[in-house]
């Protein structure tokens, strides 16, 4: 790629720890692929290991068991590495032939605990400091943006949701989302991480594959929530208009529960971003960089009226026999500080 840091030409190098054991030499004959799949918001991160069994060692002394702990890091000699985390073996299957194991592993971090639904209120908190007691609970770290505080409830309830599930969905509602990346929850406002700087710069030559999309179907120019409150016996209404040019112009118009008319603000904002953010999308597939990691924004040039500032949603880091080291972009075009897209 384009002599930029991250797009090294040498061959890829990557490492796998089993239990605490670095296996890597003995499995990198027996590889037939490794897919990592990094995501952008809640419970990020799943791998699946596909290996030749010709000598039977996979389905007989060598069997791994559910539960195992397997350690990621893909990256290339003398460049950069991309520490994909620590997983937990979920999922095993055989096929043949011809002989293959397939080993899917999860998160390490997601626990029965985190699966489970729960019935909690919360009362005179924001934001961060909820998503403070649910990262506590699990003990993970908690890096949260201090601006996300302004957002607060003096009662909000839990209903028959896991914990992640709860803070996936209050978070969205205003506009933030979090990852859980090794033993931290980080939580962001999705407009600042859109404002980041790029990475990188993917030019034509520097992509294998590439296609754009761009949609007016369910896009909307302004959105207005509406709320009667039983306790200030009053309407609470706010409305948000997009800076982009939506061609379709249509309004969405929606009810939500708000205490206020700072929330019901934010309600507006937030669903005019989340209907607004997939107008414009794009699928990549590029040699691999550990530079290319959900959340981070890169340029895309030399495509005309699809170039811009693009945020991946999605980046699968793919090394198997044929490709060498590969990685697939699911983005979404991300608005400029005046709002219009680039």
């Amino acid at each position: 790629m384009s002599a930029q840091p991250g797009f090294p030409s040498a061959a890829a190098q990557w490492t796998l720890i089993y239990q605490g054991v670095n296996i890597t030499a003995d499995i990198s004959t027996m590889t037939i692929e490794i897919t990592y799949i990094d995501r952008l918001g809640g419970a990020s991160g799943d791998l699946t290991v596909a290996l030749s069994d010709d000598s039977g060692l996979w389905s007989g002394p060598w069997t791994p068991a559910q539960g195992d702990i397997v350690s990621l890091t893909l990256g290339y000699a003398g460049g950069g590495s991309l520490p994909c985390g620590d997983f937990q073996v979920d999922d095993l299957s055989y096929e043949s032939p011809p002989d293959v194991l397939k080993l899917r592993c999860l998160a390490a971090y997601i626990t029965p605990a985190m699966r489970t639904r729960r019935h909690i209120g919360y009362e005179n908190q924001n934001l961060p400091q909820i998503a403070g007691m649910i990262a506590q609970k699990y003990g993970l770290n908690l890096i949260a943006q201090a601006d996300a505080s302004n957002v607060s409830f003096a009662r909000i309830t839990q209903c028959g949701e896991t914990d992640l599930a709860f803070l996936h969905r209050i978070a969205l509602a205003y506009d933030y989302d979090f990852t859980i990346r090794g033993g931290q929850l980080v939580f962001y406002s999705r407009a600042a991480i859109e404002s980041a700087p790029p990475v990188a710069t993917l030019a034509r030559s520097d992509v294998i594959r590439a296609s754009f999309r761009l949609k007016s179907h369910r896009t909307f120019q302004t959105t207005r929530v509406s709320y009667q409150s039983p306790h200030e016996k009053s309407l609470i209404t706010q409305r948000a208009a997009s800076a982009a040019p939506i061609a379709a112009g249509d309004s969405l118009v929606f009810a939500a529960r708000c205490e206020n008319g700072q929330q019901a603000l934010l309600r507006a904002q937030s669903a005019l971003h989340q209907a607004n953010m997939v107008r414009a999308t794009a699928e990549i597939l590029t040699p691999g960089s550990a530079v290319l990691s959900a959340g981070n924004t890169i340029a895309i040039a030399g495509f005309g009226v699809n170039d811009g500032v693009y945020m991946i949603s999605t980046a699968t880091h793919r090394v198997n026999r044929r490709l060498g080291y590969v990685t697939e972009l699911a983005l979404r075009q991300v608005e400029t500080q005046s709002g219009a897209l680039n």
